[in-house]
């Protein structure tokens, strides 16, 4: 309601809504919301002066003279109300016309049986079936069920169960099914069977092919032809055999006897005559390269004492090796790579005489310092890698071990010495 508005009464008030009978604004002091639509007061008494109750006033909730309360139905003396009912105009429409009703007629009197005469002795009545007759479908037409019947359907069968046992054939209904339970269970040989069905009938086509293709070479050898058959077919098989041999054979050769190798894990302080101090300063600068701590270990067959202590680097394919050599204080630094082929190779902080044999190849660098000795080994890998297509082989623990206990092995036969006069520069 706009604001300006004013209340009728009250002219300093603005008005809050219109009564429902004189449509006159109003204040909220002015109009009465308890009857269901705002009234004013003058209306209000109106109202309820026209339209009285059965105690004296009107119903708190009354729409037009007529409340809820106002005793409709007249139980408290005032009688029902006599306002007439609305009349509602229905569309008029035709009669539905009935629906025709099927004309019955009785059937036509049943011949009544002959009766036995004196001279015809009387029949025992039939003896009726165990098995009561299925009483007929009903039809919709009643006058062709009663004149003409319909003949009996007899039940559709149900399919025999796999775990419900079924009768066997001669008892009781015939089924037009399969009485064998094991019909889908047995899918799967029907289908070996045709497997082998079609793999006999390739057969017998490619021997027929291969006597119509070398029958006549056959001849002109003087050999019968399933002779000259078979002699092919083991020359294919022994050139397929060669060729598998040649394409697995190693890039290098295997050693024929393995002499026991064994390594035995120990920590650095079990270590007498060690420079501490080199040492230490070798493991702080390959834990700042990203080598991880792999194992300590001793090679009691080399010459004592000697001492491992082997880092791993899996993502570049480089162990790192600090070495305590016999008769030597100060420990050295070494890299390997060893690769799938089974090659050794090594990148050593001492001096030596480079070398490339069958399982080893190693260079020797005694005066750079940790990280130019890595970085000359890195870039010697990738560089093998590239002319031999050579694969760095898997690392850890346990493949470390073996590839320095194949290694040692092959070694000391090649050699043909004792592992106690394995000097490090010679296998290393």
């Amino acid at each position: 309601m706009p604001a300006d508005v004013k209340c009728v009464t009250h002219s300093d008030k603005p008005a809050s809504g219109y009564c429902s009978r004189c449509t006159m604004p109003y204040c909220i002091d002015c109009l009465d919301v308890e009857m269901g639509q705002p009234l004013c007061k003058i209306c209000k008494s109106k109202f309820a002066a026209a339209s009285p109750g059965p105690f004296g006033g009107g119903s708190p909730l009354n729409f037009k003279g007529k409340g809820m309360d106002d005793d409709p139905l007249g139980l408290f003396g005032g009688g029902p109300s006599s306002a007439p009912a609305p009349k509602l105009d229905l569309p008029k429409t035709q009669p539905s016309p009935s629906p025709p009703t099927a004309s019955y007629s009785s059937p036509p009197p049943m011949p009544k049986p002959p009766q036995p005469t004196s001279s015809t002795p009387a029949m025992p009545p039939p003896i009726a079936a165990s098995t009561p007759a299925p009483a007929p479908k009903p039809s919709m037409d009643l006058n062709s069920l009663i004149h003409d019947p319909q003949p009996v359907r007899p039940p559709f069968p149900k399919a025999p169960s796999l775990s419900a046992p079924t009768l066997s054939p001669g008892v009781g209904a015939p089924s037009p099914f399969s009485t064998d339970s094991t019909a889908g269970i047995a899918l799967p040989n029907k289908k070996k069977n045709q497997f082998i069905s079609l793999a006999k009938v390739w057969t017998k086509y490619l021997i027929r092919r291969s006597y119509e293709m070398f029958d006549p070479l056959a001849k002109k050898l003087r050999l019968p032809t399933y002779v000259f058959l078979v002699l092919l077919a083991s020359l294919i098989t022994a050139a397929v055999i060669g060729l598998g041999t040649l394409l697995n054979r190693p890039s290098v050769s295997m050693a024929e006897t393995i002499p026991a190798i064994h390594i035995i894990k120990v920590n650095a302080s079990q270590v007498s005559e060690m420079d501490v101090t080199t040492y230490t300063d070798y493991q702080n600068q390959l834990q700042g390269m990203g080598f991880t701590a792999l194992l300590q270990m001793t090679v009691p067959q080399l010459p004592s004492p000697n001492f491992f202590d082997v880092g791993i680097k899996d993502n570049i394919g480089v162990y790192s090796e600090i070495l305590k050599m016999p008769g030597q204080i100060t420990p050295h630094l070494s890299f390997v790579t060893v690769f799938s082929n089974g090659v050794w190779f090594s990148t050593n902080g001492w001096p030596g005489d480079n070398q490339s044999m069958e399982y080893l190849m190693s260079v020797y660098y005694p005066k750079d310092n940790p990280d130019q000795l890595y970085v000359k080994h890195v870039q010697a890998v990738e560089k093998i890698k590239q002319e031999k297509d050579w694969q760095v082989a898997g690392m850890n623990e346990n493949r470390y071990m073996a590839a320095l206990s194949d290694h040692l092995r092959w070694f000391l036969v090649k050699k043909d010495i004792q592992a106690y006069k394995a000097e490090f520069a010679m296998w290393h």
